[in-house]
Formats: structure tokens, C-alpha cells, sequence
């Protein structure tokens, strides 16, 4: 039997149904996904927690599970001792009472964090696999800053939303790996930044296998309101927007867009000519992770869904964490690394599109897999 990999977890806060409830709970307590039971070959042996409000988890936990919890960074990744023996780390910087920027966007310390890391693993000449939840960083300066220290020190690095790893439908007919793309279209919904980033994670995750690869993002636009609807329903989209809202069985495609409370539209243009359009919804009637693909112009689009649970237990996380099990074993993650660089960094110029209303030009967005 293969020895388990030792591992600190870094969190903001843990909570009921907090990402670090979805991801480490499994990994403490073991899950089931499709009728067999999976408990986790990682060991969680220290962990670090940065804000207890009145509902945390973290301590009864710890407690249940004879983990021993720090009050530094440092000191987790240590163990407490004055040695740095782990196999991997986890970063859960999602959730948690934040301050938001100007932007809107809330500042979670998901760099400070890793620098943490990385300071101690510099001092002891020790590189391990690191995990860090949902996208590098919140901001430019900082996605970049990390982009760099995960290539100069040659980390072995994963970071995903968990859509890309939800349950696909039709499971049948997926988009075709390696066949061009013309165009793409997808709805977002929930919390505008934090779950618009999940569409782009489950878009670029079929983007990214086209014919020629990766090209990267060379600007990107936000329309408002009546805006967002006229720009949705031109020449460009609506064909788009009908062969979804079929998809997903809109009561009535033509009605819907024109009732949305606050809606909100993304385009994103691709150095090689690829377009994509995602409708922020803050609407009840979809809460689903879909969006359309056409391969060749007048072609007609294939639809494309990642299914999730959307209540306990949050199955598809359990997909995810056999994801991250592996990556902390082998360092090898799933996907490539410039995915997290394109996504986070798209969804900042798009929170720049929005805030200051006009086209944003994304030259550091020339990422090419």
C-alpha cells in the first residue's frame, strides 16, 4: 500500500458549505461518488485558519480529527517544529469577510498566501505541489507576480474552479478536442465576479482543446442593462442565445432576456479571431453551468452542460478533490497552468470593463498552450 502524502491546508474560513467545508471535509472524512465510498490518500497533519466567525468549523474538526490547527503560516507549514516535512499544500482563499475593491472585486489573500509558502519552501530548498482554489489572485499585479514565481521555481501548481470537473451532459456528444472553433456563448449567474469566473473556467476549458491550441485574450467589453440585452439579441449573439435558452428549456426565449432585473453582458475577443459572449443572469430560472459552441461560421452550435449537486454533499467536489489528490502525488496537474493565468486574469479585465464602462485591450493576456 502506497504511503499517504503529508499536506497543511491554508484557509480563510471554514464553515458549512464553505469551499474548504467542500474540499477538506472530504478529504477528513472520506466521500461517495457513484455508490463507492473514497477515503482521501492525503494526510491533512497541520492547518492554518485566518478568521473564526461565529459559525466556524475549523476547531471541532481539528479537534475530531486530532489535527493540530497554528496560529501562523509559517508555523503550519512547520508542523509547529523547525522543519518543513510536507508532501503538499492546500490554499483554500475563497469565502470570508473581505473588503472589495473599487471594482467590486473582494480581495481575498490568495498571493499573500502563497508567498507564504513560497518563502518556506525557498528557506528549506524544499518545492512541493501546490493547490490554490479558484484562480491565482484577484488582481493583475498579483496573478502575473505569481504566474512568475510558479515558473521561475518551477512549482508544480494547480488551480481550478471545480466546473471543468462537474459531471458533463450530454456525456454522448461533448465538443469534438481538436476541432476548430468559431464562436462561443455561455450564461453566468450568482455572485456577478465570483461566478462569472466559473463560466469562463468551464468555456476555456473546451476553448483551450481547439484546433491551432491556445491563442489568448486580446480585449474584452461589458454592456449594462438595456445595452446588454440589444448587444445579446444583434446579428452577432442571438443565434447564440436562442440555441441556449433552448438548451435549457427557457420558458419563454423570447420574454426572458427582456425581464432580467440587472443583466449584465461579457465579450471576449482571442488573438485568433475566436469570440465569446457570456449573459450574467440574475434571474431564478437558470442556475445552471451551460454554454454553445460552433465550430465553423453558420454551423449549428453544440450545446454543452457540467451538471453540479446544488445542495449537500456538493458531489462534484468530491470529483475535484480526486483531482487534487493525484496532482499532490504526482505533480502533474490536469490541465495547464496558463488556463488559471488566462481565466483569472480575464475575469479582472472584465471587472475593469464593467467599472469603467469601456473596452479594456488585455496585451499580458497573450498566452498561448
Amino acid at each position: 500500500m502506497k504511503q499517504k502524502k503529508r499536506v497543511a491546508a491554508i484557509i480563510t474560513e471554514y464553515w458549512d458549505i464553505c469551499h474548504a467545508d467542500v474540499v477538506i471535509t472530504k478529504m477528513l472524512e472520506g466521500f461517495q461518488l457513484d455508490g463507492r465510498h473514497y477515503d482521501s490518500t492525503l494526510d491533512i497533519v497541520s492547518m492554518y485558519v485566518e478568521k473564526f466567525p461565529e459559525n466556524d468549523m475549523s476547531r471541532d474538526l481539528a479537534a475530531k480529527h486530532g489535527l493540530n490547527m497554528y496560529g501562523t503560516m509559517r508555523e503550519t507549514l512547520l508542523c509547529g517544529g523547525t522543519d518543513f516535512d510536507l508532501d503538499g499544500i492546500l490554499i483554500i482563499g475563497e469565502h470570508g469577510d473581505y473588503p472589495d475593491n473599487e471594482l467590486g472585486q473582494t480581495l481575498y489573500p490568495r498571493r499573500i498566501m502563497f508567498e507564504e509558502c513560497l518563502n518556506v519552501m525557498l528557506e528549506f530548498n524544499k518545492i512541493v505541489p501546490v493547490y490554490s482554489d479558484k484562480g491565482f489572485a484577484v488582481i493583475q499585479e498579483d496573478i502575473e507576480w505569481m504566474y512568475e514565481k510558479i515558473n521561475q521555481h518551477n512549482i508544480p501548481f494547480m488551480s481550478s474552479s471545480v466546473i471543468p470537473y462537474a459531471f458533463p451532459y450530454p456525456e454522448h456528444r461533448p465538443f469534438p478536442t481538436g476541432a476548430p472553433l468559431h464562436k462561443m456563448f455561455g450564461f453566468a449567474f450568482g455572485a456577478l465576479e465570483r461566478y462569472t469566473y466559473h463560466a469562463l473556467e468551464m468555456m476555456q476549458s473546451v476553448a483551450e482543446n481547439r484546433a491551432y491550441g491556445e491563442s489568448g485574450i486580446s480585449k474584452v467589453r461589458a454592456y449594462k442593462g438595456k445595452e446588454a440585452i440589444d448587444r445579446m439579441l444583434s446579428e452577432d449573439w442571438e443565434y447564440m442565445y436562442r440555441k441556449l435558452g433552448g438548451f435549457v428549456n427557457l420558458i419563454n426565449v423570447n420574454k426572458f432576456p427582456h425581464d432580467l432585473p440587472d443583466p449584465v453582458f461579457f465579450e471576449l475577443d482571442y488573438y485568433d479571431g475566436l469570440k465569446s459572449g457570456i449573459l450574467y443572469i440574475d434571474n431564478l430560472e437558470v442556475r445552471r453551468f451551460v454554454a454553445t459552441y460552433q465550430v465553423m461560421p453558420d454551423e449549428e452550435p453544440i450545446c454543452h452542460e457540467y451538471r453540479i449537486q446544488d445542495q449537500k454533499p456538493y458531489i462534484h467536489f468530491g470529483k475535484l478533490d480526486l483531482e487534487i489528490e493525484r496532482f499532490i502525488h504526482t505533480g502533474r496537474s490536469p490541465h495547464a497552468l496558463e488556463r488559471s493565468m488566462l481565466t483569472t486574469g480575464a475575469m479582472d479585465a472584465l471587472m475593469q470593463a464593467y467599472h469603467y464602462e469601456k473596452e479594456i485591450e488585455t496585451p499580458h493576456l497573450n498566452v498561448q498552450y
